[in-house]
């Protein structure tokens, strides 16, 4: 690169900010970002280098394509190299840890309570707790009334709380 072709490539870049608020604004990156300004610069660098090679090869489209299209590779580029950073880097969150015992232990005081449970009440667990159906749609499903559907829920309940 020289320092002509560079000189005029900032000039460019800082002239035609629109562009580079354009890719931006295409990634999804916001003033309100606290990174904003590090994606800026890096875009404006980018822009330079993009500008300096089309100069050098000349290809057959336009240089506002050309630069948009390597600012945007660039912004892909970053984010890749940022989550492969933060996989590689970021510690293991112990939370995890954490609520797989609490999975563990709840499984096996379900394991420990569903021999004690009704059909009914097997069913409540299944359709109201573990898959999230409302009251009115395990009704429908079941063809019962909601009273019926009361009583296995305090049923379980009930039997659950013996466990606790």
């Amino acid at each position: 690169m020289t320092n002509q072709l560079s000189t005029q490539a900032f000039n460019d870049a800082l002239a035609n900010k629109k562009l580079i608020f354009g890719v931006l604004k295409k990634c999804h990156i916001t003033r309100q970002q606290s990174d904003f300004d590090d994606y800026f610069q890096e875009c404006l660098l980018a822009y330079v280098d993009a500008y300096c090679q089309y100069e050098r090869e000349q290809p057959p489209i336009s240089r506002q394509n050309y630069l948009y299209t390597k600012l945007y590779q660039r912004m892909i580029d970053l984010w890749r190299k940022q989550k492969h950073y933060q996989d590689f880097c970021a510690p293991e969150p112990t939370t995890s840890y954490v609520n797989e015992h609490l999975r563990l232990l709840t499984r096996l005081e379900l394991q420990n309570l569903f021999p004690q449970l009704t059909t009914g009440e097997r069913q409540v667990l299944d359709l109201l707790y573990l898959n999230d159906f409302s009251q009115a749609e395990i009704c429908q499903q079941l063809k019962v009334n909601r009273r019926t559907v009361y009583r296995w829920r305090v049923g379980l309940c009930a039997k659950a709380k013996k466990f606790c």
